[in-house]
Parts: structure tokens; sequence; C-alpha cells
């Protein structure tokens, strides 16, 4: 099984929790028993430049591994335990047990207790993001009626995202996915979802500097301004029906004459 494992590519479907049962309380045990568990990277040492360098790269292959182990067993959503603040292994994330194999990776037994609990406070924020999604019931087809509950509900995601992250370093690339997310849920297709965020913040936030009030305003109310219900997810098209053709055998009877002697005619 091949995983992408970078979390800024999960839509709402990969992570929703709804779609994806899990157990915190057995989260420890599953992660000990993975495979990755017991080929344990050696802790680096500070004082070694050389032997540091090695250990980083053979800390962040096992992360790797480890990562798409949970995957195989959880399910794709859970690439996001190493989606760390500011510099981690991906920037500008959520989560803030795990920082990268460089200063993540020590014991074995603190490492795994440290995966563990990054996947768990991960999960945690997505079960979060779904109850505050949920909060604004919202509907496509009635959004001219409903255009303040969209932009009031952008604007608390944003808010909701420059506390989480702190926004330090690539902050924003969350946030940008948290608002999609949120379009998605509602219904939003994931492309014009993408597009439209994209027009509403227009490059204006940035690494390491919070958006002051005005920005989130701003970008809450255009984002909202924006949807329309033509920008609703296409159901697929119904399956055609299929009708007799010429030359084809007749199976029917033919009211008022003789039934047929031959494959594909009336008498």
């Amino acid at each position: 099984m091949i995983v992408e494992l970078s979390p800024r590519l999960l839509t709402w479907d990969d992570v929703d929790p709804a779609r994806h049962p899990f157990d915190s309380a057995s989260a420890p045990r599953v992660v000990r028993s993975l495979g990755p568990a017991h080929r344990m990277p050696c802790r680096p040492d500070p004082a070694d430049g050389a032997t540091r360098d090695g250990s980083r790269g053979e800390g962040e292959s096992w992360a790797d591994a480890m990562a798409h182990a949970l995957a195989e067993h959880y399910g794709r959503w859970t690439v996001g335990w190493r989606w760390a603040h500011d510099e981690g292994d991906f920037d500008g994330g959520p989560v803030g047990t795990w920082c990268c194999p460089s200063h993540s990776v020590t014991t074995p037994d603190e490492t795994l207790a440290r995966v563990a609990a990054a996947l768990c406070e991960w999960r945690a924020w997505l079960e979060s993001l779904a109850g505050r999604f949920d909060a604004y019931p919202l509907a496509l087809a009635d959004v001219d009626d409903q255009r303040i509950l969209w932009e009031r509900a952008a604007r608390n995601l944003i808010l909701q995202v420059t506390d989480r992250t702190g926004c330090g370093s690539g902050w924003y690339g969350h946030c940008r996915q948290v608002l999609t997310w949120f379009l998605s849920r509602w219904g939003v297709a994931p492309g014009v979802a993408e597009e439209l965020v994209d027009e509403a913040i227009g490059g204006r936030f940035a690494s390491w500097t919070g958006p002051d009030a005005a920005l989130v305003d701003d970008v809450a109310e255009r984002l909202a301004l924006s949807l329309r219900p033509a920008d609703a997810v296409r159901p697929p098209p119904a399956p055609r029906r299929t009708t007799s053709r010429a030359g084809s055998r007749c199976v029917r009877p033919c009211p008022g004459r003789k039934r047929r002697t031959a494959p594909g005619t009336c008498r």
C-alpha cells in the first residue's frame, strides 16, 4: 500500500471522523504492535556531528515507516500525526506533541508514547473541527439567506487555526485546508472550494504573522459572498435506459398473432 505522507493533501473525505472509527484508548497498544515499533532508530549523540546527521536520516526513514504502518492500520487520515507547529516534519500544523525525528526520537518507550500521543492529538483536532462544522448546518441552495452564517463560520475557523498553529512557519496552508474542508462538508465541490478559498485569502496570510481582525473579517466576508448554489457537488448522471434494437430477439408475444416460430420474428 502506497500512502501519500503529506497531510496537506488530505481531503475532508480522507479525515472525516464519521467515516473513520478510532479508539484513542487503544492507540498506544496499536502503535507498539506495528512493525516499526520493533525497529527503533538509534538516539543521536549531540556531541557527534557525523552520528547526528546519520541518525537524522535514520530517524526520518523510521518516521515514514511508522506513518505508513499507521495509515495501513487506521486509514490515510493518520498521516497528520507528524504535522507539527512551526518548522517540524511539515510546516505550520496543529500538532504540538511531535516535532521531528531529531527532536522527538529519544528512547524507544518515550518515542512510541510520543507517536501515540501525537496521533490522538491529531484525531482530537479533527473531531473538534467536525463539531465546529456541524454547529453551522448550512445548505448551498439557501446560501442567499445564510451568508451571514457562512461568514461567521469562516471567521471562527480562521481564528481557531491561528490559535492552534500559533501562526508559525506555513500556518496558512492548514488554514486554507480547513476552510476548504468546511466548504466540502456542506456540499461545495472540492475543486471549487479550493478556488474560492484561494481567491478569498488572496495570498495575504504570511508565516510568523497572525492576521489582524480586519483581514480575518475580509477573508470570511469574501468567501461567503463568493458562494453560489451552482457550486454544489453534482450527482452522477443516472444510468441510461436500454431499449431493444432492430434484429434483437423478440421475447414478447405479439397480441392477436401466433407465437413466433423463429427467433426475432412474429407471425
